[in-house]
């Protein structure tokens, strides 16, 4: 269409009929005189002389001095007068009409074109093809489709509603307006439509988003017998690009070779894109080579683009440095392909490159920039770049505020933040969030909730800000009560806020708050899809509701590693382990590759159970079946599984035997299976090994103090100890949690600041006199896991399992008195320490005293 236009205006332009022979010596100058006096007319009494010797000269059958005349005719709204002297002339009243419509739209005067094509149905001048065609492209510069629809109808009227190229404008006008219906029903009712017809019709197609039906629409087009032009061949390429349609594209180039086509401008950037878009960079990159650009920088940094979508950031860079004059785009392209593939420095290196190349950066450009120097938190150069925007006068708003702001969150610098926020001249929620999140990373919680407070319109990002806040902060209680201020708000929580509050649920056992979720996400028909599907189970598992777990489990339809993770996962902190291997072989079978989570999840479980042959089996299977190389974690679930069964000197032999440096998660594994099998010279080893690693580590002291305690050597004991406390370290307090009517109750070890403490401790002593009496000697009545579970007796109902979750591993004299309250007082009571499940029920424990 765009291109059809002034070959149409030429076609249609109004021939100058040869001056009489009375007509002024000099027409040219004299025309262009009189229209300047045409021009400067303001009434009819300085208008009526000219118009005379007009008359007089025989240029009044000039169109162009026609409708200079009709122009000032419709300025003064004189348009009776018009009509009587144009009828009286030699020339056709619609030809002085439509060169005035014409000369508007030469000028840009879109309304004028308008006004006039209204005055002419007004006035009863006939409207001819050239009146349509340019009302036509007048309506296609302003996309006026009423007014367009309009036209139309008055070209039917006309009887020229089978005029083939009024059809092909009318088809550009109404595709250029988005109106596929209305292009649609032109094409298929025109009798023989030519390539102009079809062009328009699959560009359409193209444009509105259905390249599906653009290519098979040029299927369409070869039975016809039309043959495609370049401006075909570009749509289609367009369209497989679209589709990622490799197979076609590769037709249409074989089709651009057979019929002769030039490959350059539009037609070779097209070609281009479509191999880059299909994944086929080597056939792009040789296209460009033979095409022999030479130093078109779009083309070749189109390439730089493709290979950076690839995610080939090498190859990139290559064509880069071959680009000899680089353009700013050619810079940004590859500086932000590099933060996009985590290369953060080399994108900031390459920023410093281009400031050497005396290249001003525009705001985009500066916001990748401040992106990356937030990454590698190098508040440095970020404050350099900084000063170059100062110093610029750039104004720092929008993308560039929110990205300083953001930057100096990372930065952990609020005060410099802030002072960004509060100069910004306008605040959208963006910039209001990265101020947010910059108090939230300074782990300054005052200040992140007042300011939290203060949002104006909060979305679904504020909320997700400060629930993760919570969360890291271990701010369980405040995470709960700010997710359900949200439920009152009108931000509907998203996934990510769901998997943030499950995960929450799983670190404190929180089953009710989780069980919550679970039904709020079951009413509001949220898909749960395999993350929200691990979230879900980890949570059941980690709450110790195995059996909710596995019915999650089974009602997915597509379930992926981390899915069948998470299951096994949770089997195997219940000390299921033949449940979990179970699980592990199915996963096998259908086909889901573990990785090194799952390894961790199923050597754990071996651990758990005791199943050291099994335990080997897996580890093996892990490097030589799956490739996946050991990490410490997987060796320190080895070092478990041999101390728990007791094996001490293959632990040791083993440790002394890896591959990786040993870490205090090793040595305390190991420390930790020789108090339990009472081999003190090995324990005294570990020990060594650990307070070398960390010189303050509580843990190691507690572990070798109970390995004496355990031995009778309690003068070691009290050395211990008092090395403890000269070292200045104090043991880490143990501390339970348990849910209660939507509250988490947290207790700490001896804790009297609860409003319970009274009736708590009454009880504890009751239990006292019963355990004495069975011969149980009393050395951890005041443990927290201890006052967390008679917290449970006294405040639920007899039917309710107690769960209560604890930071530490429990103690032998609590693991016994549990078994006994569970008896005592037939509840079922689960602790989740920090390994493992514990579930009481009837005087057993699921571990079989085996943690």
């Amino acid at each position: 269409m765009a291109a059809a236009f002034p070959t149409i205006l030429s076609s249609l332009s109004l021939p100058t009929q040869e001056p009489a022979n009375n007509h002024i010596s000099n027409p040219v100058q004299g025309s262009s005189c009189i229209v300047s006096l045409l021009k400067s007319c303001s009434n009819i009494r300085e208008f009526s002389p000219i118009h005379g010797l007009l008359i007089t000269t025989n240029l009044i059958h000039d169109p162009i001095m026609a409708s200079q005349v009709l122009h000032f005719f419709v300025s003064g709204e004189n348009l009776g007068y018009a009509h009587r002297v144009f009828s009286q002339t030699q020339e056709p009243e619609t030809i002085i009409w439509t060169t005035l419509i014409e000369n508007y739209l030469k000028d840009g005067f879109l309304d004028q074109v308008f006004l006039t094509y209204s005055h002419m149905v007004t006035q009863g001048v006939p409207l001819d093809i050239s009146t349509f065609h340019f009302l036509i492209h007048a309506c296609c510069r302003n996309l006026a489709f009423q007014r367009g629809n309009e036209v139309h109808g008055r070209i039917l009227k006309s009887g020229m509603g089978r005029n083939k190229s009024l059809n092909n404008n009318l088809m550009g006008l109404y595709s250029k307006c988005g109106k596929l219906d209305e292009v649609r029903e032109l094409f298929e009712k025109m009798p023989h439509r030519d390539v102009i017809s079809w062009n328009t019709m699959i560009s359409c197609y193209v444009q509105m988003g259905m390249p599906g039906k653009a290519l098979n629409l040029f299927r369409d087009m070869q039975v016809d017998g039309v043959v495609a032009d370049e401006i075909t061949v570009i749509s289609l390429l367009s369209a497989c690009s679209k589709l990622r349609d490799l197979k076609m594209g590769e037709k249409l180039h074989r089709y651009i070779k057979k019929n002769d086509l030039e490959i350059g401008g539009n037609l070779l950037n097209c070609l281009v894109n479509m191999y880059i878009e299909c994944g086929r960079m080597e056939k792009a990159h040789e296209i460009v080579v033979k095409s022999e650009v030479g130093n078109d920088v779009a083309l070749w940094t189109s390439l730089v683009g493709g290979y950076v979508k690839s995610k080939k950031i090498h190859a990139a860079r290559r064509v880069f440095d071959h680009i000899t004059e680089k353009n700013l785009i050619s810079w940004m392209t590859m500086i932000s392909g590099y933060v996009q593939g985590g290369y953060y420095r080399e994108s900031l290196e390459l920023f410093r490159e281009l400031r050497i190349e005396n290249m001003m950066p525009d705001a985009v450009l500066l916001v990748t920039a401040f992106s990356a120097c937030a990454h590698v938190e190098d508040c440095k150069l970020g404050k350099s770049i900084h000063s170059l925007v100062v110093k610029c006068g750039m104004v720092v708003e929008g993308l560039l505020g929110n990205a300083l702001i953001h930057l100096y969150g990372e930065c952990e610098e609020p005060n410099e933040a802030r002072l960004i926020f509060e100069q910004l001249p306008s605040k959208n929620i963006a910039s209001w969030n990265s101020m947010l999140d910059g108090f939230c990373r300074s782990r300054k919680i005052q200040k992140a909730k007042f300011f939290f407070d203060k949002i104006p319109n909060k979305d679904v990002i504020s909320w997700n800000t400060m629930i993760n806040f919570f969360a890291k902060s271990d701010r369980f209680g405040e995470l709960f009560e700010l997710f359900q201020q949200m439920q009152s708000s009108s931000v509907k929580p998203d996934k990510h806020t769901l998997i943030s509050v499950l995960s929450s649920c799983a670190s404190v056992g929180a089953l009710n708050h989780g069980i919550w979720v679970h039904v709020y996400i079951e009413k509001n028909h949220i898909k749960i899809d395999n993350l929200l599907g691990t979230a879900l189970i980890d949570m059941y598992g980690k709450c110790g509701s195995v059996e909710k777990a596995h019915k999650l489990f089974s009602e997915l339809t597509e379930k992926n590693v981390f899915v069948w993770t998470a299951m096994i996962a949770a089997h195997g902190m219940e000390g299921q382990t033949s449940k979990a291997i179970d699980l592990f072989l199915e996963m096998e079978a259908t086909g889901v590759k573990p990785d090194h989570v799952t390894f961790i999840a199923l050597l754990s479980a071996c651990s758990h159970g005791g199943l050291v042959n099994e335990g080997f089996s897996y580890f093996n299977k892990m490097k030589n079946v799956y490739n996946v190389t050991p990490n410490i974690q997987h060796y320190g679930c080895m070092v478990d599984l041999l101390g728990r069964a007791g094996h001490l000197d293959e632990a040791l032999k083993f440790i002394k035997l890896m591959p990786v440096k040993r870490d205090i998660s090793i040595w305390s594994s190991l420390l930790r299976a020789c108090g339990s099998h009472q081999n003190v010279e090995l324990a005294e080893y570990a020990f060594q090994q650990l307070i070398e690693l960390d010189t303050l580590n509580d843990a190691a002291y507690v572990l070798l103090s109970n390995t004496y305690a355990k031995a009778g050597r309690w003068d070691d004991v009290s050395h211990t100890r008092k090395k403890l406390f000269e070292l200045g370290v104090t043991k880490k307090p143990g501390c339970s949690v348990i849910e209660h009517e939507g509250v988490m109750h947290e207790f700490t070890a001896a804790d009297f600041l609860s409003p319970w403490s009274a009736k708590i401790y009454s009880l504890l002593d009751e239990m006292k006199g019963r355990f004495e009496k069975l011969g149980l000697q009393e050395t951890s009545s005041h443990h927290s896991e201890r006052l967390a579970v008679v917290f449970g007796l006294l405040s639920s109902s007899s039917r309710i399992p107690i769960r209560v979750v604890n930071n530490l591993r429990i103690c032998g004299d609590c693991h016994a008195a549990m078994k006994l309250v569970s008896q005592a007082f037939d509840r079922e009571i689960v602790i989740r320490d920090n390994y493992r499940f514990h579930r009481f029920v009837h005087g057993h424990c699921s571990c079989k005293d085996y943690w």
